[in-house]
């Protein structure tokens, strides 16, 4: 289309100088004709030139319209370069999100890869837990039928219950009936024990030493028989009349051990057996407490048994034979060493013994239904620390010795007593305990120092008590003599 715009445009340009040089022809030539021709060429110029014109309009709209055309053209292929830039962009994203999904499709296809290694794997295990259930399904079977067969078992047991039950109960009402024969058994520490053996032992120490820690009236000391009466009673322990040191620490001595050998023969024990009015009390452990400290030995549980069964009969008797002798006892200790003092303190010396003995057998009491049993004991075969200790007659408490295992006084082996026996016999002041299998406190005994001292003193008191017996003939100090004589106990005492 442009070529033959451009094409009609030439035409008219020429036709335009063609008309420009017939004007000029004109101008130079005289003839009428050749103007006359020139008109009418003129006529025809302008027919040309109008046709032209209209030619020229359409060419011209014809361009126009193709100038709009070829606008629109461009502005499409603005449109187009436009789109095609951004299709170009998108190729180059789609090129990124391809190579993306290329990496991506690769990653899933080794992803692919594992899972079909996995579920190769995964079907193997598939088979083995197959094979599993299977065994574990035969497994059950045979649960099953051992169930059934249980079932049945059970089923047959539950036919005997009512039986064993029936029976079960008769045993069991025959049990409790055991159980009301015998008094009930309760654990007690070594350390509520040791407290209890030592609540005893403090009081009467105190006692002791209040009383007999002072001096005695000149006319006491005089009586040379109330003193050979009371030597005879607490022999071996020496009692010298006088008012020195060693004099007063064997009458602390002397009292412990007259008080201390009368609690652990007659309180100190498992069980109260009654005694004759007309029959002497005994001295020393009963066939009863023997038979109950070797059976603690050979079998701890038939000895706790069997004290649980004694120590339930006849509760009320034992309570009143133990306050009984408690009142015998102080009334022994009171008639042999109350004598010394001064009637002023007399009644009350006698009150305190009393009441100490009472607290033996309250004390007691808390200890007899222990399940480890306690017991007492005056006599070893061995005279060792692991038994003895020297006495305490002054007031102030020994140093306790620690056992290197770091036990509370775990010391030795119980003795028994059965056959207590000692080589070289220890002068008892008070007597030891033992806890279960073993010794918890020691007993306490005079040193070969003490004695010396105090036999020394003894002597020498002897041939003074002579001198002044026969300066003092026929004092008021016979009559108390006379009241010494008269004393049960002292008679009893001086015929053993």
């Amino acid at each position: 289309m442009a070529s033959e715009v451009a094409a009609q445009v030439g035409t008219q340009t020429q036709d335009v100088a063609n008309f420009f040089e017939l004007l000029r022809a004109l101008a130079t030539s005289s003839s009428t004709t050749w103007i006359d021709q020139v008109l009418q060429d003129n006529e025809r110029m302008k027919v040309n030139v109008k046709e032209r014109e209209d030619e020229n309009t359409s060419l011209v709209r014809i361009i126009t319209k193709l100038r709009n055309e070829l606008d629109g053209e461009i502005e499409k292929a603005k449109q187009a370069v436009s789109q095609s830039e951004e299709a170009k962009a998108k190729a180059g994203e789609l090129a990124t999100e391809i190579e993306g999904a290329k990496k991506t499709i690769a990653e899933k296809d080794d992803k692919l890869q594992e899972d079909a290694s996995t579920i190769t794997s995964l079907q193997g295990n598939v088979e083995a837990l197959g094979k599993d259930v299977q065994s574990r399904d035969d497994i059950i079977k045979k649960h099953e039928e051992q169930q059934a067969n249980d079932s049945a078992r059970i089923n047959q047991l539950e036919g005997s219950l009512g039986s064993t039950q029936a029976q079960l109960e008769a045993t069991s009402n025959q049990l409790n009936e055991i159980r009301s024969l015998s008094c009930e058994v309760v654990d007690g520490s070594k350390e509520f024990v040791l407290a209890e053996i030592d609540r005893i032992y403090g009081y009467a120490k105190a006692v002791a030493i209040k009383f007999l820690n002072e001096d005695l009236p000149e006319e006491i000391l005089a009586n040379v028989a109330l003193f050979e009466e009371i030597r005879r009673i607490v022999r071996p322990i020496p009692f010298p009349a006088s008012n020195s040191v060693p004099a007063k620490k064997a009458r602390v001595a002397a009292f412990l051990s007259l008080l201390g050998s009368r609690l652990a023969d007659q309180i100190f024990l498992p069980f109260y057996m009654s005694t004759p009015e007309d029959q002497e009390p005994q001295h020393g452990p009963d066939s009863i407490a023997i038979m109950l400290s070797d059976l603690s030995v050979a079998d701890p549980k038939r000895e706790l048994h069997l004290r649980s069964v004694l120590l339930a009969s006849f509760a009320d008797e034992q309570k009143k034979i133990a306050y009984d002798r408690a009142d015998d006892i102080a009334t022994e200790v009171f008639e042999v060493l109350g004598i010394l003092l001064n009637p002023d303190i007399q009644a009350q010396f006698r009150h305190d013994i009393g009441k100490l003995c009472k607290l033996a057998v309250e004390s007691w009491n808390t200890l007899r239904p222990l399940r480890e049993k306690v017991e007492p004991f005056q006599e070893t075969q061995e005279d060792s620390e692991k038994y003895w200790l020297p006495a305490e007659l002054d007031g102030v408490a020994y140093p306790k010795k620690q056992q290197s295992n770091g036990k509370l006084n775990g010391l030795a082996l119980k003795p028994s007593l059965h056959s207590l026996k000692s080589a070289n016999k220890v002068i008892l002041v008070w007597p030891g305990f033992s806890y279960g299998a073993e010794v918890l406190k020691q007993g306490f005994m005079l040193l070969d120092t003490q004695v010396r001292l105090a036999e020394e003193e003894t002597q020498s008191s002897r041939r003074a008590q002579r001198a002044m017996h026969r300066s003092m003939t026929g004092s008021p100090v016979s009559q108390r003599r006379a009241v010494a004589r008269k004393s049960k106990m002292l008679a009893v005492r001086s015929a053993d």
